[in-house]
């Protein structure tokens, strides 16, 4: 029984194929998971700046002393925006919101009215932004008491809503109360040496929230999350076996008596593209099809980008199959190599995790997996409703196109040296 055991332990430890998959694939993905839900890699004393696009239609003094206020935090850059472009850039998935100050905010201010501030926001980063939001209560909040008559003010006409037509002498009662509870209140809050804390009654301070980009009923966004992602993992897994084949004929001498026949021998390679392209297409358009039938992801309404987006996905992760297969030495090693590298780029390019939830330098990062570019251009479609004319869009086509060009490219160049040392 001993010698069995060791027998099997001396071949586990021989084959590094099946060691990579049982140590080094766990850890590295523990690792990957632990940077992408912010475990580790953030310090945290310090909280990293917000960079909010600030829209400011007021143009006041009052208006720009209070931007300046929010400007002022450590949680809070304010990036000066038009109202067009921010909210474009919004809508193309480039900023997450923008803050409006409206005309009329120096006047609400003043006579205590509700302040006109709305907050614009992409749907899709509704929890960064119900972050943010609580950082921009905290400073807003405040603003009425920098003059302490713009609070009983404002207090005092609410009041005189509220009570209607009531007589004037029971009118008078609840504004003698409020003045003598206003006054201790204010007193507590000047007393206070971290102004920050306290919030006072917040009356007339609320942002009004807008979604600029939101869910249509047919697409949800974690439908379309949970469709692009997939998709593109699964079919990285795929193109990897396919590619993994022309090591199979090279093992078995199909590959030998191909170089014999009258054909060029880059047309091996080249008959391996167009078949692993068209598996490709084919398993792509079944994964959305299935999505639009079953799971009610509309697909007719955006066919001609869906379409494109198809072609060029497929495109670069076949050539990502036929470029590992292009050094590799065996199907054990394409096999073990595609799994460590699919499920990284899987990981960091937003296919298990959604790159909003990631800390900022894995957002970064992201843009060199395929799986990003093309998530990104699934939500361009479904989720931000481009054209395919939108040069936001086709920067993601184009980006895909560059990426299976590059590879395919590299694995013909290698290829080229791998079929030298047959012949």
């Amino acid at each position: 029984m001993l010698k069995l055991a060791l027998k099997d332990l001396r071949l586990f430890f021989k084959d590094k194929r099946a060691m990579m998959l049982t140590f080094v694939l766990p850890v590295t993905l523990i690792t990957l998971f632990a940077f992408a839900f912010g475990g580790v890699g953030r310090d945290k004393k310090k909280s990293k700046e917000y960079n909010l696009p600030v829209c400011d239609l007021d143009k006041t003094d009052a208006s720009r002393d209070a931007i300046a206020k929010l400007d002022s935090g450590n949680t809070i850059h304010v990036v000066s925006f038009q109202l067009e472009v921010a909210q474009e850039a919004v809508k193309k998935g480039k900023e997450d919101c923008v803050l409006i100050f409206h005309k009329g905010f120096s006047d609400s201010l003043s006579k205590g009215n509700p302040l006109p501030v709305e907050l614009q926001y992409d749907e899709a980063q509704e929890m960064q932004v119900g972050m943010l939001q609580q950082a921009l209560f905290t400073t807003l909040a405040m603003l009425p008491y920098s003059n302490k008559g713009n609070m009983m003010e404002m207090m005092n006409k609410r009041f005189d809503k509220m009570l209607g037509t009531s007589d004037e002498k029971l009118k008078s009662n609840v504004h003698l109360q409020f003045d003598t509870l206003y006054e201790s209140i204010q007193k507590g809050i000047d007393a206070n040496p971290d102004k920050s804390k306290s919030t006072g009654f917040n009356m007339g301070s609320e942002i009004k929230m807008t979604k600029l980009v939101e869910a249509k009923e047919e697409n949800s966004l974690g439908l379309i999350h949970a469709v692009a992602g997939t998709a593109i993992m699964m079919l990285l897994f795929s193109v990897a076996g396919m590619g993994a084949s022309l090591l199979d004929e090279k093992q078995e001498g199909t590959l030998k008596k191909l170089l014999y026949s009258p054909m060029h021998p880059n047309n091996i390679l080249f008959g391996k593209m167009l078949s692993a392209n068209v598996i490709s297409i084919a398993q792509l358009s079944i994964m959305f099809i299935y999505a639009s039938m079953i799971l009610g992801l509309d697909l007719i309404h955006h066919l001609p980008s869906v379409i494109v987006m198809i072609i060029v996905t497929a495109y670069a992760c076949s050539s990502f199959g036929v470029f590992l297969a292009s050094f590799a030495k065996s199907r054990q090693q394409v096999q073990g190599l595609s799994t460590l590298i699919v499920l990284i780029m899987s990981c960091i390019g937003g296919s298990m995790v959604p790159i909003f939830m990631m800390p900022e330098f894995m957002q970064k990062i992201s843009v060199i997996s395929v799986n990003y570019w093309g998530i990104q251009g699934f939500y361009d479609i479904f989720w931000r409703m481009l054209p395919l004319s939108d040069t936001t869009f086709l920067s993601r086509v184009l980006v895909l196109f560059i990426i299976g060009t590059t590879l395919n490219f590299i694995a013909l160049r290698m290829f080229n040296k791998n079929i030298l040392k047959i012949a």
